[in-house]
Formats: structure tokens, C-alpha cells, sequence
């Protein structure tokens, strides 16, 4: 064996490669082959299968069969009998590998559960378990008072907010996370939260944050992550809002109005992934991207998310929606960092190759454009096949794109050469959503060729006017799409051909 494999950071880095926690269920066959291929790659192989787990159930499958057995409902494991002392001998010699658990609740049943909350030995079970989350029963405080020595982060899982006040105050080493998933839209009031002074993340999509409790998680260094909504007479605060560490951060609100004004008291350094849901029916709503800018988020934000939440009244024509034009987005340019954009609003469309060409060379990195994904342009015109060339040509990390093409006047066969003259190749993974565009009979050679010369080699998927999005009730949607869904079968089998 070379020496290099005795070193035990280069054995670490062979054995990550070879699993993705992502994966779990189709990579870890292969760290369990690793492990067995001779002694010295056995222990880091095993420290990296039993790092992350998602349950607890893996613990009790890796004993005798006769020790346990699976519950078919609910699709839990159990322990049959008391563990012998081997048997707890195994179970040591992999919980001292795990670093951090997923849902201590799930996998395993109660009584099983239990029996990791007693074990025979003095010596901590878990002793390097960092990570842990849970969701909050009367039972599981039991698991509170196990030793862990080194955790450092703890993930509770609340029913409603009568449970989070009775959860008790535990060590300050400790940053807490806490998510209210009820459906039950409330206020989360200061009292609520008060008694602790380490919260890295807060997420509760349906309860409302008073200003004075932004105010108290403002004062946590610890805090990544936020996730509430926004009273629409949301107040002046008259405490600054400084969230230096905010790292993630989701704003919900039947008025955009009411976020402007967070945004305009807030100061947000650090955010890279900003999510607002809200309503924006009119122009002036739409001028929270300029908000942005003034919370201090546009030289570090990666992934921007506008989703309305109230579409415009059934009573109101398509026609007489507001348009989403280059003015609207030109603020954006700001944010030389950005990776991904999404916007979803109940707006027309009106964008051209310049519009987006301009906006895309502000955007290096861009890696998702989607643009009315499920509502569609609402409009014959739209990005050309030459526009779309030349924007993936400037953004050469893009693969998902969600936009209208305008197929009009393309008509003509293209050159092989007229294409290869970029040196364009796309991705291995490519997803293209031509949403509601207009497509006539005498286009569709002309787009297949088109799509077919620029896409050699890749999985490309293409698609347009969903069944499930807001186009189907447009005039002769089931011409277009049969029409697109004949272009994405000539496109696919003839790359397929060709690989």
C-alpha cells in the first residue's frame, strides 16, 4: 500500500468522494464495500457512512435480525427483546461516529427510543453528536438530559406555540433552532422567545412577528436564518434592525408595503437567499427591489425570490394587468452576486433580447433565470432564438431558464456554422421552460434545428404550457402545446441519436 494512505486526511478525501449524504440510500453501499476492501480504509469509510444520519433506525438494523423488526404501519423499527451487552458493544462502536441526527422521533418506536435514552454505561452514548433535531413531545425531553457533551446545535419542532413556551431553557454552548409548522396563523409575541439567548434559526411561516421581537432577534449574533410574516401595519421600530449573521431570510405579507418599510429599518449584510411572498398589484409595490438596496443585501445576495400571493381578480382581463418591463428589474442589476432569480407575479411580460442581455451581464454567475413560470408572458413576442444564443453564451453557468421565445419570423433552417461560431456547448443538465409561447406549423423545423445544433451532447428538457400552470385557458393553448410537444420529441431523439 503507498504511504500516502497512511496519512488519514488523504483516506478521508477518497472515501467522501465515493458517498453523497444527499444519496444516501443509493451511495452508501458503496462506503460499506470501501470499508471492507482492507483495514486501513475500514475506519474512515465508517466514520463518514455514520456521520449523518437521518433516523436511528440504521443502529438498530445493524444488529442480530432476532434483536428487532420492521413495523410495516407506521414503517418503524422496534427492538423484540433487551439488548445483550454485546449487542450494545456494536451499537458503541458506531454511535461514537455520529455527528449529527436528522429527527431523533422517526425510524424507530417509542419504546425503542428509550432504550438509547438508558444505556447501560456510564460513558456518554453519543459523545461527538454535534446536530441534533427533534420534534417536541412530553417524551422527548428525556432526551435533554442524556449526556452529550458535544452538541452545539439543537432543532426543535413545535406544534403550536402553547409547546414552545413549555419547552424549558438549557445550556447557552447551545444555539437553538425553532420551527412552528402549524397552519394555524398566530403572533408570536416577545415572551415567546425571551428566554433564550443562542436562536440560529426561526422559522414559522404562518405566525405573525411583532417589532419588538425582531428587535430581541436582531441582538443574536448566532441568527442565520428567518422565516415569518409581516403584519400589513407593520410599525417604525425605534431600535435599529441589524441582522449581521442573517444568512437566509423569508418575508411573507399581504402587502408588499409593509415589507418596504421592514427593509427600509433593516440592514442585512449577510443575506444570500431572500424569499418574499406578498401581493404586488401595481408598479409602485414592485419598487421593493429597490428596497433591497437599502438594507445593505445587494453586494452579498445569490438567490432572489418574488412570488405574489394574491393573484389579480378573476374579474379583471388579462389584458389590463400591469406589465413587467426592463425598469421594473433594472434594480437588480445591483446584485453582482446573484445565482439564481425567480419571479412570480400576476403580471404580463413585456421583455426583449436587449432587456435581458443587459440584465444578464450584471449577473456573472447566474445559474436559474425564471421569469412567470407558472403564469406565463402573455405575449407573442419574447427572447429570439439568436437572443437566447447570446444569452447563453454570456452566462455560461446558466441551466435553468424559464421564459417566452419568440418564434415568428424563424422560419429558416440555421446554419451548423452560424451556431458553432460561439463555441456554445450546454451543460450535461439543461432545463428550458418556453412557458405559454406562440409557435405556428412553419416554425417548428426550423426551432428543432435550432435546439438540436446547441444541445449535442446534453440531457436537455424542454417544455411549455403546462396543464397545471395559468395558461391553459388562453386562446388555442392545446394547438401550442401539441405543437411544442412535437418539437421536444424531435429534439430528444435526435440527441439521443447522436450520443
Amino acid at each position: 500500500m503507498h504511504h500516502a494512505l497512511e496519512i488519514q486526511e488523504i483516506l478521508l478525501n477518497i472515501v467522501a468522494h465515493c458517498y453523497s449524504p444527499g444519496r444516501r440510500r443509493y451511495t452508501a453501499s458503496n462506503l460499506v464495500s470501501v470499508a471492507r476492501t482492507c483495514r486501513a480504509f475500514k475506519e474512515p469509510a465508517l466514520d463518514v457512512l455514520w456521520k449523518d444520519l437521518d433516523d436511528l433506525s440504521p443502529l438498530a438494523q445493524c444488529l442480530p435480525e432476532a434483536s428487532h423488526q420492521l413495523e410495516p404501519i407506521p414503517h418503524k423499527v422496534s427492538f423484540t427483546r433487551p439488548l445483550t451487552q454485546i449487542e450494545w458493544d456494536i451499537l458503541t462502536s458506531y454511535t461514537c461516529r455520529i455527528r449529527s441526527v436528522q429527527n431523533f422521533n422517526r425510524g424507530l418506536d417509542w419504546e425503542s427510543v428509550t432504550t438509547f435514552l438508558n444505556p447501560p454505561t456510564t460513558v456518554p452514548l453519543f459523545p461527538n453528536l454535534r446536530t441534533l433535531r427533534c420534534e417536541y413531545t412530553e417524551n422527548i425531553m428525556h432526551l435533554l438530559h442524556l449526556p452529550l457533551p458535544s452538541l452545539v446545535s439543537l432543532d426543535v419542532i413545535f406544534e403550536n406555540l402553547l409547546s414552545l413556551q413549555s419547552f424549558p431553557k438549557f445550556s447557552p454552548n447551545i444555539s437553538f433552532s425553532i420551527r412552528l409548522l402549524t397552519t394555524t396563523f398566530s403572533r408570536i409575541q416577545v415572551n415567546h422567545v425571551c428566554r433564550w439567548k443562542n436562536l440560529r434559526s426561526v422559522v414559522c411561516p404562518h405566525f405573525i412577528l411583532d417589532v419588538d421581537v425582531l428587535v430581541y432577534l436582531s441582538r443574536m449574533p448566532a441568527l442565520t436564518r428567518l422565516d415569518f410574516m409581516l403584519s400589513t401595519t407593520f410599525p417604525t421600530s425605534e431600535s435599529p434592525l441589524f441582522f449581521p449573521n442573517l444568512h437566509d431570510l423569508k418575508l411573507q405579507s399581504k402587502s408588499l408595503e409593509a415589507i418596504s418599510r421592514l427593509l427600509s429599518q433593516a440592514l442585512l449584510p449577510a443575506i444570500t437567499d431572500f424569499v418574499i411572498v406578498g401581493n404586488c398589484p401595481s408598479r409602485q409595490e414592485l419598487s421593493i427591489l429597490t428596497d433591497i438596496q437599502t438594507s445593505g443585501a445587494s453586494s452579498a445576495i445569490e438567490s432572489l425570490r418574488l412570488t405574489q400571493s394574491l393573484l389579480l381578480s378573476r374579474n379583471v382581463p388579462r389584458s389590463e394587468a400591469p406589465v413587467l418591463c426592463f425598469e421594473n428589474l433594472r434594480p437588480c442589476m445591483k446584485f453582482s452576486n446573484l445565482r439564481h432569480i425567480n419571479l412570480a407575479i400576476g403580471w404580463n411580460v413585456d421583455l426583449t433580447d436587449s432587456d435581458l442581455l443587459t440584465l444578464t451581464l450584471a449577473w456573472p454567475r447566474l445559474e436559474t433565470l425564471s421569469i412567470n413560470s407558472g403564469w406565463g408572458w402573455n405575449t407573442p413576442r419574447g427572447v429570439t432564438p439568436n437572443g437566447l444564443l447570446q444569452l447563453l453564451h454570456t452566462c455560461r453557468s446558466l441551466s435553468r431558464i424559464a421564459l417566452v421565445i419568440d418564434t415568428r419570423s424563424y422560419t429558416e433552417l440555421p446554419s451548423s456554422g452560424s451556431l458553432a461560431s460561439l463555441g456554445l456547448t450546454l451543460p450535461p443538465r439543461y432545463s428550458i421552460n418556453l412557458l405559454d409561447s406562440i409557435i405556428e406549423a412553419e416554425s417548428v423545423p426550423a426551432i428543432v434545428a435550432f435546439f438540436v445544433s446547441i444541445a449535442p451532447c446534453s440531457d436537455i428538457s424542454l417544455a411549455a404550457w403546462h396543464r397545471n400552470g395559468r395558461m391553459v385557458k388562453r386562446p388555442r393553448w392545446e394547438e401550442y402545446r401539441a405543437r411544442w410537444d412535437d418539437v421536444c420529441k424531435q429534439v430528444k431523439d435526435a440527441v439521443s441519436r447522436r450520443s
